[in-house]
């Protein structure tokens, strides 16, 4: 893999169906959107930590990401070894990537979130997370609220990488 493909992303109605149309529709868009800070970068600048003293990268964030994805994972009952790898929360080396894996965890990433859509496909936002007090309503607006935030961090580190803002 030379280089991300770059998603097309389609902006949320602004008159949705119901809640959870809308829910669904702002948590699509900000999964795309960090695809789409990632999107025309080879794998060596999705390793760069363009904001010292910070460790983070693109693919960092894209790596941590698989693993929060696990909040709607819960639903289907099965173990979620596959998406949290090394990440550990404030530890020095939390979000430590290799180049080599670019691909391998773009494709982890992508499954992780088809998995999601999946666990929790019919199931009604008043639906208890098993184990959890969190509400699948909770969930996404916890999910929306976590992209966005980390989408903000991949907007600086695209811009240190090559320059490009914007959407």
């Amino acid at each position: 893999m030379s280089v991300w493909s770059v998603p097309e992303r389609v902006e949320p109605p602004n008159d949705p169906v119901d809640e959870r149309a809308a829910l669904e529709d702002r948590l699509e868009f900000q999964r795309t959107t960090l695809l789409l800070k990632c999107g025309g970068l080879t794998p060596e600048q999705l390793v760069l930590r363009s904001v010292p003293p910070s460790t983070m990268s693109l693919l960092g964030l894209v790596r941590h990401l698989s693993g929060v994805e696990a909040w709607f994972h819960a639903y289907d009952g099965q173990p979620d070894h596959l998406y949290f790898w090394d990440y550990v929360p404030g530890a020095a080396n939390g979000f430590d990537v290799d180049v080599a894996r670019a691909a391998d965890d773009l494709a982890s990433y992508q499954a992780s979130v088809a998995r999601s859509r999946a666990a929790v496909a019919g199931l009604g936002l008043d639906e208890v997370s098993p184990g959890e007090d969190y509400t699948l309503r909770w969930i996404y607006l916890h999910m929306i609220e976590e992209y966005a935030r980390h989408n903000g961090h991949a907007d600086l580190l695209r811009e240190r990488i090559d320059g490009a803002t914007g959407e």
